[in-house]
């Protein structure tokens, strides 16, 4: 009875508490912790989007080869194009670098984020079972939690608060302008999250399918995964 009361009375909780919880362990994520910190966090989302999984009627059983394609893709596109533009963290850099010349003050001291090699975790049997946990966790929640918040919510909520009343895939041009910039920027891979925020975006309007867009989501995920893992690219992950 709470689940449906918590949704009738606010519809919009079911899609943004997730991802809400996602970026709330995100924003104390480090190295450090990451070991113990992602499992957490996945099991966490896992949890709200179970709890309210009766809300989530977008959400229909179907296979789309068209989402294959568009996942794969995106992926090609996020990989194949990295070295030839500037992350969020290098222009962050530079701006503070700029920043600090006008006010006289120390330069910042580094561009690039740390990169977590998984390899490194000992015992092997840990660094098995973390790697698994964070492929499952890439696969199998978050291209959930997101398409339910991006495509089910969002691009839908910007053209009407009532967003239950706006049909899947029908938005606007300028939802569908504002959903993939806040895709992109939320990676620091930015101009292949825009990329693929605009595909994920056409696929929804080409198939009217929140399940599509999960499918295509997950399998970008499950390939990056593949080739993080095949050539040891740790950056992606």
């Amino acid at each position: 009875m709470a689940i449906s009361t918590s949704s009738n009375s606010r519809p919009w909780l079911p899609y943004v508490l997730p991802m809400a919880v996602y970026m709330a362990f995100l924003s104390v994520q480090s190295n450090a912790n990451l070991v113990w910190i992602y499992p957490v966090k996945i099991l966490a989302v896992a949890g709200v989007l179970w709890f309210f999984r009766n809300s989530y009627t977008e959400l229909r059983p179907g296979f789309s080869w068209l989402a294959v394609g568009v996942g794969l893709v995106a992926i090609i596109i996020w990989i194949a194009g990295d070295p030839f533009y500037p992350k969020v963290d290098t222009l962050m850099f530079q701006s503070e670098n700029w920043l600090s010349r006008i006010l006289h003050s120390p330069p910042p001291k580094s561009s690039a984020l740390p990169v977590f090699d998984p390899t490194l975790i000992l015992p092997v049997v840990c660094r098995w079972l973390f790697i698994a946990g964070r492929v499952a966790g890439a696969v199998l929640v978050v291209p959930v939690m997101e398409e339910l918040f991006w495509r089910a919510f969002l691009i839908r909520w910007l053209d009407n608060e009532d967003f239950c009343a706006v049909p899947v895939g029908v938005f606007s041009w300028s939802a569908f302008a504002i959903t993939v910039l806040l895709f992109g920027a939320e990676h620091n891979q930015w101009l292949a999250g825009l990329i693929c925020g605009a595909l994920y975006n056409w696929l929804l309007r080409r198939t009217r399918s929140i399940t599509a867009c999960v499918i295509a989501h997950a399998v970008s995920n499950a390939a990056l995964a593949a080739w993080v893992l095949a050539r040891g690219d740790w950056k992606f992950w």
